[in-house]
């Protein structure tokens, strides 16, 4: 049975590309995609214009969310909706399945 909806849940800091990029893989194989980040991203500058261009690219024109606990996320990066990890872990309910990073 392939999961016709997908949560990604990004907690640890080194991986914040890596769960953009398989977010952004699964959207572009039709299935429905959204992105938890627990905790603030922080980027290196060299990898800050890209992480925009797919957090844009992955809301946009895959229309997938994003979601975060935390509020500077928000302000720096503008893509993300605020949410706390009460509401986040009742969300997370309403997927086929958690991939965890």
């Amino acid at each position: 049975m392939e999961p016709n909806k997908v949560a990604v849940v990004i907690r640890d800091p080194n991986n914040y590309w890596e769960g953009l990029r398989s977010s952004l893989g699964l959207g572009l194989e039709m299935i429905q995609t959204d992105m938890f980040v627990i905790g603030e991203v922080n980027m290196p500058e060299e990898r800050v214009e890209g992480y925009k261009d797919n957090l844009g690219f992955l809301k946009d024109e895959l229309e997938g969310n994003h979601y975060s606990d935390e509020k500077a996320n928000i302000e720096k990066w503008g893509f993300f909706e605020y949410m706390s990890l009460d509401d986040m872990a009742k969300k997370l309910q309403e997927y086929d399945l958690v991939m965890p990073f």
